[in-house]
């Protein structure tokens, strides 16, 4: 370690002054356990206090002493003049300033705080350059999705989509991605208005599944767990999937005992094949992370122990990049779908609604939700 000039000392020297000799004038010697003293602002006096001087010192009926007050009058210390100096600087800042946009990382600030308390069942995060959401459901089990739930998706990728985020990072908390659609919300409604309940249902998930297809910056999704039903569906809408190894996919919708949703019908065939996507959408097969990413549902996969670091890596990587080029490059990339997509999206939820109005899908979704029930 480096010694400053006071260290250098030859040590005999320091020994020969008494103990005393080595504080300072109004310093009192430290003890063990004691805060060290502190130089006073003032001088202080070399003698014993005076009657006049102690009459000076003295606090007026003002709340401040007869040596203050001349000081004030007369002249400022140097301390003052600093204090009044940085007053003015802020003032004059702040009357500059007029109605000025805020920086960019108070900008920031405020996002964090208002996603504190404007939303329950999502966590927002704005980052340098990226919005990062996580689900992290109050209202549903197992981070998966009722309308609440999709709404609150939709309000952050509608504010990611409209403000200064190059691109949006879509994640969970917990061990859990997503496990789809949230069945005992639905169910708890279905007996009171089965069509109306139906509609509103099949309307969310419609509402839900368009945000995806028509958002026009990059989303990249970090699955850190199991992705069930539409958490798996709504993949391939998406830019970029990275999974945990860890992380397995399935849609076992006929078990559920309803139809397909999430443009799966169109996207599944299209990166994995016919065969395969009947294989996951009709028999509801189980693909773990390596299978899904050898199928092309996932793009990379990363072991578990450094999966976030990996992840934040990457997304900081792509949140360098030029806004307008990764705007761009995935219009190209998705010019000829957007239409076909969204008429898929509307095929899907009018079957979804047919289906949970009727008595028998009713009936399904009832044998499906005991069935968990009782496992559990």
């Amino acid at each position: 370690m480096e010694q400053g000039p006071e260290d250098t000392a030859a040590p005999e020297a320091v020994a020969e002054k008494p103990i005393g000799a080595l504080l300072s004038p109004g310093v009192e010697p430290v003890r063990m356990g004691s805060r060290p003293g502190i130089r006073p602002l003032l001088p202080q006096a070399s003698g014993p206090v005076k009657a006049a001087v102690a009459t000076g010192l003295a606090v007026n009926g003002n709340g401040t002493s007869q040596f203050m007050a001349g000081l004030t009058t007369n002249c400022t210390s140097p301390l003052q003049t600093s204090v009044m100096s940085v007053k003015a600087v802020k003032r004059k800042f702040i009357r500059d300033r007029g109605d000025k946009p805020f920086t960019k990382r108070l900008r920031f600030s405020v996002r964090q705080r208002e996603s504190a308390y404007r939303y329950r069942d999502i966590v927002v995060r704005k980052q340098d350059g990226f919005t990062h959401i996580l689900l992290s459901t109050k209202s549903s089990e197992n981070n998966s999705l009722n309308p609440e739930v999709m709404k609150e998706l939709q309000s952050a990728l509608s504010m990611a989509d409209a403000d200064d985020s190059k691109l949006v990072l879509l994640s969970a908390v917990g061990s859990v991605f997503c496990c789809g659609l949230d069945f005992l919300y639905f169910i708890r409604r279905l007996p009171d208005d089965r069509k109306r309940e139906s509609a509103r249902m099949a309307e969310a998930i419609r509402n839900f599944v368009n945000t995806f297809i028509q958002f026009k910056k990059p989303i990249v999704v970090a699955v850190n767990g199991p992705a069930i039903g539409l958490g798996a569906s709504i993949l391939p809408l998406c830019d970029v999937v990275w999974a945990n190894e860890k992380a397995w996919f399935q849609t076992p919708y006929t078990t559920f005992g309803q139809s397909p949703d999430g443009c799966s019908t169109v996207m599944f065939p299209k990166i994995m094949g016919g065969a395969s996507a009947n294989e996951m959408l009709l028999r509801g097969r189980k693909l773990t992370a390596q299978e899904a990413c050898d199928k092309g549902l996932v793009s990379q996969v990363f072991w578990p122990g450094t999966f976030s670091q990996e992840v934040m890596l990457r997304i900081k990587e792509l949140a360098s990049c030029n806004p307008v080029v990764l705007e761009e490059s995935k219009a190209l990339v998705r010019f000829n779908m957007r239409l076909e997509l969204e008429q898929a999206n509307e095929r899907e939820c009018e079957v979804l609604k047919k289906i949970w109005g009727s008595a028998q899908g009713m009936d399904s979704m009832l044998k499906y939700v005991k069935r968990k029930i009782d496992e559990f």
